[in-house]
């Protein structure tokens, strides 16, 4: 036995899990465009965020355009939360000054317009970008402001076969109601292919009614691909049929997961992820998903019928409920329990890691080098800055299922 008398929690990788401004992982994420909310949600109300430790609002005056500001009025600091959108902007409710999209104060009730002009009042702002349904906020320095990457999946210029839809992830089928703890604790799941065949399968039941889950354990490995890592699995069927699986991380906070429901009953070549997952972190101790789902389309019109490919977005399986029974959560456990069952930020420290996790210790290693990256005044991976290179950006997430007997083709 080995007491427990005396142990010290080690600190939690603060390099790697802290997000706030200056911090190393924080500083890092901010060189990206990283998606706030759905496009729907900002309407004629101001839409109150707290995104990467910052506390923001968000508006969409009466010409369409979408702002994003600190949440406190230069002023006298009343939350913009309760103001009032109008045409030109947004007017704090305590003492009415008026903010364009791009946070200069243009009126102030109780002043004459020469005072205000001579103020030059501005509050403090972000870019926004609006795409797939999502708006996108940049947290970076201004000058250091890249491209919306055009991944494959995104990318949908002279197609009318799909139509992007943004959905939000609390409950859906790629994060499973997971909230409370910290954002890499999210992303390291999607390197983590034998959770599937443990916590989905041996443990909980079958839970995805997934061939991932039937017959004999696949093989797994791990690789690095030009935009991140993926794992690499192969597993022979019950039906004879052969599965080829790839799931993959894009650096620093995006997943892509294949279709976790695929049966294997037909062959079928490169089935692509049709979703680009973002794990966004509100602070140190709570994450939020969303995506942009690359929705299938006749004549640029959405299929009704068609459902996403990870899960179904109506059947949400019992275990994807944050309020159940504390006994259902023992006895069943899913993501929620697993991860969140780490403590709020994992202590990589206390970890012992094994074979299993090499995909996992292998994106840690190319996250740091991303913050050193930053720190050393480079750009960081997947960084686009030139629109002739910025299209259709390939993926390396998919399914393969050949049939008995046949050689599979190399991915």
């Amino acid at each position: 036995m080995k007491s427990r008398y005396g142990y010290k929690v080690p600190e939690p990788d603060n390099d790697l899990v802290n997000v706030e401004p200056g911090s190393p992982m924080g500083e890092l994420l901010r060189r990206y465009w990283q998606p706030a909310c759905l496009s729907e949600e900002v309407g004629d109300l101001p839409y109150k965020i707290r995104i990467l430790c910052e506390d923001l609002v968000l508006f969409r005056d009466g010409q369409g355009r979408v702002g994003c500001l600190d949440l406190h009025c230069a002023h006298r600091g009343t939350s913009l939360e309760y103001g009032r959108v109008e045409e030109r902007g947004i007017r704090c409710c305590y003492h009415g000054w008026l903010y364009d999209t791009e946070g200069q104060c243009i009126e102030m009730a109780c002043e004459q317009p020469e005072f205000t002009e001579k103020m030059d009042v501005w509050q403090p702002a972000y870019p926004t970008y609006e795409y797939g349904g999502l708006v996108f906020l940049y947290m970076g320095p201004p000058d250091a402001k890249p491209l919306f990457p055009m991944f494959d999946i995104l990318d949908t210029r002279g197609r009318n076969d799909v139509v992007l839809k943004g959905l939000k992830l609390w409950g859906d089928h790629s994060l499973g109601y997971v909230r409370d703890c910290n954002w890499l604790q999210h992303v390291e799941n999607a390197l983590d292919p034998w959770h599937l065949i443990v916590l989905h399968e041996m443990i909980s039941g079958d839970q995805f009614n997934s061939v991932l889950t039937l017959g004999s354990w696949p093989e797994i490995g791990f690789e690095e691909t030009p935009l991140g890592m993926r794992y690499n699995l192969d597993k022979d069927l019950p039906n004879g049929n052969h599965l080829e699986r790839h799931s993959e991380v894009i650096l620093p906070n995006i997943v892509l997961v294949a279709n976790i429901h695929q049966r294997g009953n037909e062959p079928i070549w490169r089935e692509k992820a049709t979703e680009v997952i973002w794990c966004v972190p509100n602070d140190n101790e709570t994450v939020y998903g969303i995506c942009i789902c690359a929705w299938p389309a006749k004549d640029g019109i959405a299929d009704s019928d068609w459902v996403a490919g990870t899960d179904t977005l109506t059947d949400i399986r019992p275990g994807q409920l944050r309020e159940r029974p504390y006994e259902d959560k023992q006895r069943k456990p899913d993501d929620m329990e697993a991860q969140e069952g780490q403590r709020r930020i994992a202590v990589h420290a206390a970890e012992n890691l094994g074979l299993v996790d090499a995909g996992i210790a292998a994106n840690r290693r190319k996250l740091r080098e991303a913050v050193r990256d930053v720190a050393e005044g480079r750009d960081p991976p997947n960084i686009f800055r030139h629109a002739e290179t910025n299209r259709m950006i390939e993926t390396s997430c998919w399914n393969t299922v050949t049939a008995a007997g046949e050689s599979q083709a190399a991915d």
